[in-house]
């Protein structure tokens, strides 16, 4: 099968640093051409692009752009047109107003196509074989928090406030000490270390040699690569319960979820209490980019055939980015 993948961003794939989608984009073809299938791109102008990359416009029609090549065309933006040749479309964020989607389109997790009135999803995958070995043994020496630090959603005060009040070091992978622009912060905690926007090999060491992922977030979180890489890397996940999480970390081995800062506190304390084989085990082998290409295979089968991938055009009649509780 010729599948192009049409993606809207401007950042670089392969993902060098930030990038979480382009990090499941560049993975899912990978494993499409180990499945035998042909794969090309449709991108913006990034700094770096793949390959058999066509140069996307927004202002030429889609249909010219994609041109007569591909059997299906996979969209990680919500695209709603006609065109000649079969679609889906890959939703990879959550809507911030009321809006609706394509009939075709797939959600990243059971409770993501659920708050889009919708019942088709995929879990991202990720080619582990990027990532090197974990670290299975206890004698780390930090925990770390990984996301964009200045998302309000993601709650790096929650967790810079966990590691404190448990007397442990945090490593922030995803933001700098101060950040003045748009949801400025700061932090002058002695116990918290920023490491920017790190990538590839020092993000990779940095979470293998954590005690574990601290992650409060405060919304319904669509999928959280952050879980499944910190999993892989054989790190335990403390986090809020919202979204996906109770779909990732669904085993009392691997992680605790709660929505309360004191719960999740303890749980951390007794971080030694956690499988880190476990952890491992459960990244690689079910949220692995092979895994991933064989459940969208079965999704373009269905929708070259004419079926509709939902019952109904998925919809959101609120704003799925609102800002969630948690208690003391």
């Amino acid at each position: 099968m010729k599948i192009l993948h049409a993606y809207a961003t401007r950042l670089a794939l392969p993902a060098k640093k930030y990038g979480g989608t382009e990090r499941v984009i560049w993975s899912l073809a990978q494993a499409q051409m180990r499945a035998g299938h042909t794969v090309k791109f449709l991108a913006r102008n990034a700094g770096e692009l793949a390959n058999s990359t066509l140069k996307y416009d927004r202002n030429k029609p889609v249909q010219e752009q994609i041109t007569d090549w591909p059997d299906i065309v996979h969209f990680h933006w919500p695209f709603d047109e006609e065109l000649a040749v079969p679609y889906l479309c890959t939703e990879h964020g959550n809507a911030g107003i009321a809006r609706d989607y394509n009939i075709n389109t797939v959600f990243v997790s059971q409770k993501h196509a659920q708050n889009h009135n919708a019942t088709c999803f995929v879990y991202n995958g990720l080619e582990w074989s990027e990532y090197g070995s974990p670290n299975l043994n206890m004698n780390n020496s930090h925990f770390h928090f990984l996301g964009k630090a200045r998302a309000l959603t993601k709650n790096l005060p929650g967790a810079i406030n966990i590691a404190k009040n448990t007397g442990n070091k945090l490593r922030v992978l995803g933001g700098s000490r101060f950040n003045f622009g748009r949801n400025s912060y700061f932090s002058f905690d002695k116990h918290v270390r920023f490491h920017g926007m790190v990538g590839g090999e020092n993000k990779n060491h940095l979470i293998k040699n954590s005690r574990g992922l601290i992650f409060p977030v405060r919304w319904e979180e669509p999928f959280g690569l952050a879980i499944t890489e910190s999993l892989f890397l054989g790190c335990p996940v403390f986090a809020s319960p919202y979204g996906s999480l109770p779909e990732l970390v669904k085993s009392e081995k691997v992680g605790f979820l709660s929505a309360s800062y004191g719960e999740l506190e303890d749980a951390v304390r007794r971080y030694e209490s956690f499988d880190r084989k476990a952890c491992h085990e459960l990244a690689r082998e079910e949220f692995n980019a092979d895994v991933m290409c064989r459940k969208y295979s079965q999704l373009y089968e269905r929708v070259a055939s004419g079926q509709a991938l939902n019952a109904q055009r998925p919809y959101s009649t609120k704003d799925v980015t609102e800002i969630l509780p948690l208690k003391e």
